[in-house]
């Protein structure tokens, strides 16, 4: 969502909390917390598709609490189509629903993460064992484990902080809202990071890339040694280090964060 388009269902909002104001008085329709919580979110660089879609949510929570539910359908087909359009843009991705409050963005963005860390990464050990390219790798894979790779039947460390916030009692919908936007943010300094390495290994120019990858010395777990084949059947290694950053640069444009890339000075 551009920063045009976000204003605008901003102005939406703010006609629907005008209009609400009249009808059932300041106490249900705040605008000037609205605004409070816009101006936070734009001050502290929080993921503004995602705001823009809570706040959204919140407007029909403010609805069914005030009794009017059903004047739901006055919200405008502009503000419809930017909701269609956003969860259609990531439905491919797999959903992985780590807690029944979660919303389907974290769920799918989440889905994505898990799948690069369990059936991408792992590419790269096989196809070399230098240690220019392995002593990076394992950096960022540390960082993808603790926010993405699932514990047996439990989701990744990061998420798992996630839920017990949803589960917490009396926690309230900005401080879900902030943690959310914190995993995205977070993930998105290290989805460009990854993005980056895959850059920085082709650079390499290894002439074993060139060749088809074998993939019968592939050493890892049977049910995921076949999803890795088959992400990567009748590639080269070559091949297979341009997927894994095409793989990380879709999540990037898909929920947009190409805003989220670290600084030089960080």
């Amino acid at each position: 969502m551009t920063g045009e388009e976000i204003e605008k269902v901003m102005t939406k909002l703010r006609e629907k909390y005008r209009d609400g104001t009249k009808k059932f008085g300041g106490r249900w329709f705040d605008l000037e917390q609205l605004d409070q919580r816009y101006r936070h979110a734009m001050e502290n660089r929080m993921n503004m598709e995602g705001f823009v879609l809570a706040e959204i949510s919140n407007y029909d929570k403010i609805l069914d609490r005030c009794g009017k539910g059903r004047d739901r359908k006055s919200v405008s087909e502009k503000i419809d189509r930017i909701l269609e359009e956003h969860a259609a843009r990531i439905a491919h991705y797999p959903e992985i629903v780590f807690h029944p409050s979660a919303g389907f963005e974290i769920a799918r963005f989440y889905g994505a993460l898990s799948e690069l860390a369990r059936h991408y990464m792992a590419i790269f050990w096989h196809i070399t064992a230098r240690q220019d390219i392995r002593k990076p790798l394992a950096e960022l894979e540390e960082r993808l484990d603790f926010l993405a790779m699932p514990r047996g039947t439990n989701p990744s460390k990061r998420i798992q902080d996630h839920r017990a916030l949803l589960s917490r009692k009396g926690v309230t919908e900005l401080e879900i809202e902030r943690d959310k936007n914190e995993y995205l943010k977070e993930s998105a300094f290290l989805l460009h990071d990854i993005v980056d390495f895959c850059e920085f290994a082709i650079q390499k120019k290894d002439p074993a890339w060139e060749t088809p990858l074998r993939m019968d010395k592939l050493y890892l777990e049977e049910k995921r040694k076949k999803a890795v084949i088959k992400v990567f059947t009748g590639m080269t290694g070559y091949g297979a280090i341009l997927l894994v950053r095409d793989y990380a640069a879709g999540i990037i444009e898909d929920f947009r964060l190409g805003a989220f890339r670290r600084q030089a000075a960080d």
